[in-house]
This record gives C-alpha cells, sequence and structure tokens, in this order.
C-alpha cells in the first residue's frame, strides 16, 4: 500500500476515534435521560397506632419530577390483602411533592395486628410507568426489659436489662427529684444506675425504703414503667451471731465506727428490698427496742418466732440505720 494510502487509513480511524469520544462524552449532555416519575420515595419504618406520642401515624412522602397519577396503597404481604388506599388513583397529582398518612387501620376501621406490612408505590405520566415497595412494620407492644434493684451497703444499684428492642431508660427516685437519663439501651443490653442516697443539693435523705422508678421507652413511643423498693440506711453493720435462733440474743457489729451507741429494733420481715413498690417489705415491731454500746447491747428474738421471719433495725442516731437480714433464710 502506498504511504499516501496507509496515511489515510490512520487519519480516517483518528477521526472515528474522535467522533465516537465525541458520542460518548458529549451527546448524552446534550439529549440528558429525563428523570423518572418519582425522584423521592421515603416511609415510616415503623410506628405504634394509638400511642399519646413518638410515632404514631405512618407517613409517606414523595417527589415527583412532573404531573402524574398516583397510587398509593397498604397492603398484607403474607395474603396481598388490600388495607388502606392513600391516594386517589384516578387523580392526576400536580404539586411537586406529596405526603399522606396512614393511621394502622383497615377498611373497617379496625386497628391491624402488629406485623410487617407492605407501602406500594405506582406512579404513571403518559406512557412512562414507576412501581416500588417499603415495608413498614406496626408495633405497639411495650417494651419488656428485666429490672433489678439491689440494695448495696451505701447506695441502690438499679439494673435495666435485654429490653427486646432499642429504647431509651430513664431513673427516677419517688419524693425526689433525683433523675439519671436518658441512656440509650440496645435490645440486648444493659444499662446501670448506682443512686447513693443523697438528694439533688448532695445531701443525704433520711434512712429507710426508697422507690425507684424506671421508665423505658421505643422508638415507636411505646413505653414501660417499673417501681422498686431500695433500702437506703448509710449504715454498715452485720449481725452477731449471724445465724441466731429462736429465742437467742443477737447484737451488731458496726463497721468503721468504734463502739458506737446503737439502737437495736426486730420487725416483722414480710418482704424484702427490690420487690414491686407495691409489696411491703416492714410488719410490726416485735418487742422494745434496746439501746447501748454496740460491743454489748443485745436484743432476744421471740420464742417460736423463725429468725428468717425477722429484720433487724440497727440505727445510730437518727440519720443511720442498717436493716439487717439473718443467714439461713430460706
Amino acid at each position: 500500500m502506498p504511504t499516501e494510502g496507509r496515511r489515510g487509513v490512520i487519519a480516517g480511524g483518528i477521526i472515528a476515534l474522535v467522533l465516537v469520544a465525541f458520542g460518548v462524552f458529549v451527546l448524552p449532555f446534550a439529549f440528558p435521560t429525563p428523570p423518572p416519575i418519582i425522584t423521592r420515595f421515603v416511609a415510616t419504618r415503623a410506628f405504634s397506632p394509638g400511642t399519646d406520642e413518638g410515632r404514631s401515624q405512618a407517613v409517606v412522602a414523595i417527589r415527583l419530577s412532573e404531573p402524574s397519577k398516583v397510587s398509593i396503597t397498604i397492603t398484607d404481604p403474607t395474603d396481598g390483602r388490600l388495607l388502606a388506599e392513600l391516594t386517589d388513583s384516578d387523580r392526576t397529582v400536580r404539586s411537586r411533592t406529596l405526603a399522606v398518612r396512614w393511621d394502622g387501620t383497615d377498611p373497617s376501621g379496625r386497628r391491624v395486628p402488629d406485623g410487617v406490612y407492605a407501602v406500594d408505590l405506582k406512579a404513571q405520566a403518559g406512557e412512562k410507568r414507576f412501581a416500588k415497595s417499603r415495608k413498614l412494620v406496626v408495633d405497639t407492644t411495650a417494651p419488656r426489659p428485666r429490672v433489678t434493684v439491689e440494695s448495696a451497703a451505701l447506695a441502690c444499684r438499679t439494673t435495666v436489662s435485654a429490653p427486646g428492642e432499642p429504647v431509651t431508660v430513664r431513673f427516677a427516685v419517688t419524693g425526689t427529684q433525683v433523675t439519671a437519663g436518658p441512656r440509650t439501651l440496645g435490645a440486648r443490653g444493659a444499662t446501670t444506675w448506682n443512686w447513693r442516697g443523697r438528694d439533688t443539693d448532695g445531701d443525704l435523705v433520711p434512712p429507710g425504703l426508697q422507690v425507684v422508678e424506671v421508665a423505658a421507652r421505643d422508638d415507636q413511643g411505646n413505653t414501660f414503667s417499673d417501681a422498686r423498693t431500695c433500702w437506703v440506711g448509710h449504715l454498715v453493720a452485720r449481725p452477731v451471731p449471724a445465724a441466731p435462733s429462736s429465742g437467742g440474743e443477737v447484737g451488731v457489729a458496726v463497721q468503721g465506727a468504734g463502739d458506737p451507741q446503737v439502737t437495736l429494733t426486730l420487725r416483722q420481715r414480710l418482704g424484702s428490698p427490690g420487690g414491686r413498690a407495691d409489696q411491703p417489705v416492714l410488719g410490726d415491731q416485735l418487742g422494745y427496742s434496746v439501746t447501748g454500746p454496740a460491743s454489748t447491747t443485745r436484743i432476744t428474738i421471740p420464742d417460736r418466732t423463725r429468725p428468717a421471719d425477722v429484720w433487724l433495725l440497727a440505727a445510730i442516731g437518727s440519720d443511720r440505720q442498717a436493716l439487717i437480714g439473718f443467714r439461713g433464710r430460706g
């Protein structure tokens, strides 16, 4: 092939490559692809119909690129049953945005059971079509965390665990302004609050039974509450002997206090701290109180009274008091 011919072929190839590049990079901008009918489709993922706060209704919102006929329905994916028509599919929507709500009821006005439902969106503009679905959870079940309250030597230890779903947790002490939280807790997580028996000014609260309130709330607005007792005494003492007998004498050893004057009182044992707030702990007083040096003062458990059924209260002054049970309680 003559040199001039080869040059012509090469030049032709270069021109072809330029034209292809022009088509790839320039033509899409000269003739852009029109946007889809629906450019945005969002829906509430989970809600709780009938709650006073939180997500009491489901919201479906869309953005349109042009006037279109729009159908938004709620169906039961297990059987395809139509539960709600949220738009008039025969009417042309001319606004750029549209938001509709569902209250969680079926065509008869009855609230649907908890479960997963489908939000079905269809749109038509001339020959153009759009169809898409999203999942929606109806959740009216309150979280059920496990709550334990322990009366430690100088604190109330409240633990909230395993609510079954993410929640926020708040703590409070009845009759005071003491609060803690909110704390975020995962479905299988746990959180613990140690309250050391002080009010909001940092002063010790009077010794005795206190009530710790726990409130948990899930993202849908379903709530859980529990209230349990805790003993706050600001005094650490142990019984001597640890396992007295019926009709026997018992005293106390007070931690870190030398040999203070102590008042001992026996009360019927009706329950234990850590139970629900409506469950009694202390019953009637048994016999008389006795007062004297902690090292020598003793009080007698009445005959035919099981030590397991008795609380021993040891008090130093009016601001420190220990609630003592005996070993071997069955």
